[in-house]
């Protein structure tokens, strides 16, 4: 019997009421609200409520999440010191993945209560910009800066990130980024975390398991090809330019690839 590597395209492993995603069709949709809307009139923190409460907040409830984010932005400055350790020329995706799976070893709430899952969900959500950036400066060379509890959660992130506050544009549309970013149903990191949580070790492991998928070039990691071609490229006067190189590169291995298919095939043949 034949079998084929499709993985699980187009195959339904289980029903979700958090979000809904129409690629070919340019649909996203949180808890019912359409990403357009959620971009236009909300922000990442609202967002993130909504997703974890199914409902948006009321001002008191808003402002509360707000202050929890805030609380929770700080990491242990021992995996700060450990980063240090680390060669400096670590793939990103491979810090955050160790250093999420870290906090398991700092943080002990008890597991089955839904208490310490969100407590959970809080630190991930606060914590992974604090993680992110803290790597950045010490790859880098540069002094950790601090988070700043003054700014939302996109500037802290720039600030963090940089060392300058950010000005209201750039922080908006960074602000959309993660809007964009927060939800997309059952993809191959989702289904990677849901399958490690099923097995009911902690959140922390499940999110690990989850970066270590989204580090793939087939998923997140085709993001970093893409920044990687953004840096080549440079200069807009230089877009059209490395486009007619890229596709005469990709006729010469598609043309080599045929030839090769051709002699394969005769060499099975006979």
């Amino acid at each position: 019997m034949d079998t084929k590597n499709i993985g699980l395209r187009n195959i339904e492993v289980a029903d979700t009421k958090i979000s809904y995603i129409d690629g070919q069709k340019g649909k996203l949709i949180y808890r019912g609200y359409d990403i357009l809307d959620l971009t236009k009139n909300s922000n990442f923190e609202e967002t993130c409520f909504l997703l974890l409460h199914d409902e948006l907040p009321t001002k008191n409830e808003y402002s509360n999440f707000k202050t929890e984010l805030v609380d929770a932005r700080a990491i242990p400055k021992q995996m700060q010191i450990n980063m240090g350790n680390w060669r400096k020329d670590a793939d990103p995706m491979d810090v955050l993945q160790a250093f999420v799976a870290a906090f398991g070893g700092y943080y002990d709430e008890e597991f089955s209560t839904k208490e310490a899952s969100y407590s959970r969900a809080i630190n991930l959500i606060a914590k992974v910009p604090t993680i992110v950036s803290s790597w950045h400066r010490i790859r880098n060379g540069k002094k950790i800066i601090e988070p700043d509890s003054d700014l939302s959660h996109a500037a802290n992130f720039l600030f963090m990130l940089n060392g300058e506050k950010p000005d209201p544009e750039l922080e908006r549309i960074f602000d959309i980024c993660l809007i964009l970013h927060a939800d997309h149903t059952l993809n191959a990191s989702t289904f990677a975390a849901r399958e490690v949580a099923s097995t009911r070790a902690h959140m922390y492991s499940a999110a690990s398991a989850a970066v270590g998928a989204l580090s793939g070039e087939l998923h997140g990691g085709a993001n970093y090809e893409v920044m990687r071609m953004l840096l080549d490229i440079k200069t807009e006067e230089n877009v059209e330019s490395y486009i007619k190189e890229k596709f005469e590169r990709m006729k010469e291995l598609w043309e080599w690839d045929m030839q090769y298919t051709k002699l394969l095939t005769l060499d099975l043949k006979y």
